[in-house]
């Protein structure tokens, strides 16, 4: 996704953004294609999350952050590699589809076309050389992280907006697509993934919706 907006200096963010932000950032890049060498290092290396509160959803979600860490040094790069392949690319119809439009469907609408219309009103859009469709889990992810923290030549997207685009394109389909990963007997160190995502989201949609 490339931000099409002209003229915005960078803000500085508040720390909790920053950090939802950098997660997004995560999940987009592990979405898009698998975890090289270096990344996997990365986030072997990030160390456990305090836990913010009493409440089960952040207990989870930490738990869940530690459990990525720990698969992430213990899974060699090639091997994430074929299980990616394996998992949401196959040969033919792939084993688990990372694109919003499989799990929603509204007869008489295009969710796709929705979504285009949405991030042009936005100021944002596929770069040229991006192969990856607007609806796919990677893409979602990177938008919301562009609407966190912004992007070159686009500010940071007010609270509202984030939510709005959080409730009507990612919030109705992602806890889904993570239990398809879930399920997969394929699937290893993506359903640590998976299921960070999961209780990531959760944690969202509390802090999103209910303000």
């Amino acid at each position: 996704m490339s931000a099409t907006a002209q003229g915005a200096e960078p803000t500085a963010l508040e720390p909790e953004d920053q950090a939802r932000a950098d997660f997004y950032a995560l999940l987009a890049r592990l979405y898009a294609s698998a975890p090289d060498e270096a990344l996997l290092r990365a986030i072997a290396g990030a160390g456990e999350l305090p836990v913010a509160s009493s409440e089960d959803s952040a207990k989870e979600f930490a738990c869940s952050w530690g459990n990525l860490v720990t698969a992430s040094g213990a899974v060699d790069a090639n091997v994430a590699a074929e299980e990616y392949q394996d998992l949401f690319v196959g040969v033919g119809k792939s084993e688990v589809s990372l694109h919003a439009s499989s799990y929603l469907k509204h007869p008489g609408s295009n969710l796709l076309a929705d979504l285009r219309g949405e991030l042009a009103s936005l100021g944002l859009g596929r770069q040229p050389q991006v192969s990856m469709f607007e609806d796919h889990l990677g893409a979602v992810c990177e938008t919301m992280r562009a609407l966190i923290a912004g992007a070159p030549g686009m500010a940071p997207a007010p609270f509202p907006t984030q939510r709005d685009f959080f409730l009507a394109f990612v919030a109705p389909w992602v806890p889904q697509c993570c239990a398809a990963i879930s399920q997969s007997p394929i699937a290893n160190y993506y359903r640590r993934v998976g299921e960070f995502t999961q209780h990531f989201m959760a944690i969202e949609y509390e802090s999103l919706a209910i303000e």
